[in-house]
């Protein structure tokens, strides 16, 4: 249970990471604006055991983003603003929605 932070990182003061139950994994320079919300767990039960909330490296989330328990998110993406991540998103993908979806994919960054 727990968090782990990579390094580079900017976390606004008023993103919310919650990890009551669960735990969450965040890469390196990731940014992440005001009012997102992380979780790692679904609020009335722990998720499967083994199961954890990850947000790989180079990563933006836009101001008031929500990644749900369980979720992935792939190296290079971007979460648009006010989007709800339920499922794993691949690589360098622009994501956007409620729920979310892939609208576009940028060029590799590696």
């Amino acid at each position: 249970m727990g968090v782990r932070i990579g390094t580079g990182c900017y976390i606004s003061t008023k993103a919310r990471i919650d990890v009551w139950r669960g735990n969450i994994i965040i890469g390196n320079k990731v940014n992440i604006s005001g009012g997102c919300c992380i979780l790692g767990h679904t609020g009335f039960q722990a998720i499967k055991p083994g199961e954890k909330t990850v947000i790989e490296d180079n990563v933006i989330v836009f101001v008031n983003a929500v990644i749900l328990p369980g979720v992935r998110i792939g190296k290079n993406s971007i979460i648009g603003a006010g989007s709800v991540v339920m499922r794993d998103m691949p690589p360098n993908a622009i994501v956007q929605g409620n729920p979310a979806r892939v609208i576009q994919f940028q060029e590799n960054k590696s």
